[in-house]
C-alpha cells in the first residue's frame, strides 16, 4: 500500500499550484504526492520544470494526475474538436513522463459541455473512442488511466462505479481501469458491492479518500466512518495506493494525523 496527499484542494487563489504544501506533505510522511494535471496543463516548460524541482527537493515523488482535464476540452458532443483531443492526450502523456507520473485520474465528461438535448447513449461511444486513443499513447509510455465517478449534483455523466465498470469494458484496454473516491461515493450513495466487485476483478487501481462531512482530512474523529467505506475494499484485497483529496485547515498538523490513521486502518 502507498499513501499519498492531493495538492488540489489544498490550492489557495495566492498558490494555485499548493507549492508552499510540498514540504508538509513530504514532512507528514506521505509517500507520494497527486498534483492535477489542469492546473499544470498551460505551464510553460519552464515553469513545470520548476514545479518538478520542488517536489525533488522534498524527496517527494509525484506519482498520480488528478483533475485531467483543462477547461475548454470537449471530449463528445457536436462541439467535440478530435484535433485539440488528440493534442490534450500527447500534452498529458508529456506531463506525466515530465513529472513521473504512473496514474492518470480522470471524471468522464460533463454534461454541461453538451447542449441540452444530447443524449449521453449518444456521446457513449465518442467517449470510449476517446479513452481507446489515450490508453495507446500512455500505454507506450507505461501509464494507467482511471476512470473516477463524480456525483450527480458536479453534472457528470458518469456517477457511479457501474457506470464507470461500463465504459472500462466497453474500453476493453488493460490500462483503463477505475477509482473509487469516497466523498462522492458515499455522496451518491453509491453501491458498496460494485466496487468491492471492482476490487475482486482487478479494476479499480486507485482511491480518494476524505470525511464525508466538509470534505476535510480524516482525523482520529472519524476513524469508524473511514472504516466503514475503506475496510470493505481493503477486506476484498484492494492493495494500491489510497490518496487523501480534501480540505485541510491547520495543515502541518492535519496532514500527519490523516496519513497515520490510514496506515492503522489498513492494518486492521
Amino acid at each position: 500500500m502507498k499513501y499519498g496527499s492531493c495538492l488540489l484542494l489544498l490550492a489557495t487563489p495566492e498558490d494555485p499550484l499548493a507549492v508552499t504544501k510540498i514540504p508538509m506533505i513530504a514532512e507528514a510522511g506521505y509517500d507520494y504526492a497527486e498534483v492535477s494535471l489542469a492546473r499544470i496543463y498551460s505551464l510553460p516548460e519552464r515553469e513545470v520544470g520548476e514545479y518538478r524541482d520542488a517536489f525533488d527537493r522534498h524527496g517527494l515523488p509525484v506519482e498520480v494526475f488528478n483533475n485531467a482535464m483543462p477547461r475548454g476540452l470537449t471530449l463528445i458532443g457536436p462541439n467535440s474538436d478530435q484535433t485539440a483531443n488528440a493534442a490534450y492526450i500527447s500534452r498529458a502523456v508529456l506531463l506525466a513522463q515530465r513529472m513521473g507520473v504512473r496514474l492518470i485520474t480522470m471524471s468522464g465528461p460533463n454534461q454541461r459541455s453538451v447542449p441540452p438535448e444530447f443524449l449521453w447513449r449518444e456521446g457513449f461511444p465518442q467517449y470510449v473512442e476517446f479513452l481507446k486513443r489515450f490508453s495507446d499513447a500512455a500505454g507506450v509510455a507505461g501509464i494507467e488511466l482511471a476512470i473516477e465517478p463524480i456525483n450527480d449534483e458536479e453534472h457528470g455523466f458518469i456517477a457511479t462505479v457501474s457506470e464507470a465498470r461500463r465504459a472500462v469494458d466497453a474500453a476493453d484496454c488493460k490500462n483503463v481501469n477505475l477509482i473509487v473516491d469516497t466523498y462522492h461515493f458515499r455522496k451518491q450513495n453509491d453501491s458498496m458491492e460494485d466496487a468491492v466487485k471492482a476490487v475482486r476483478d482487478g479494476k479499480l487501481v486507485h482511491i480518494h479518500h476524505a470525511t464525508r462531512e466538509k470534505r476535510v482530512y480524516p482525523q482520529e474523529w472519524d476513524r469508524e466512518e473511514s472504516k466503514a467505506v475503506l475496510l470493505p475494499l481493503l477486506d476484498a484485497g484492494y492493495c494500491g495506493r489510497i490518496s487523501v483529496e480534501a480540505y485541510a485547515g491547520a495543515a502541518a498538523q492535519e496532514l500527519p494525523a490523516a496519513n497515520r490513521l490510514l496506515r492503522a486502518l489498513a492494518s486492521v
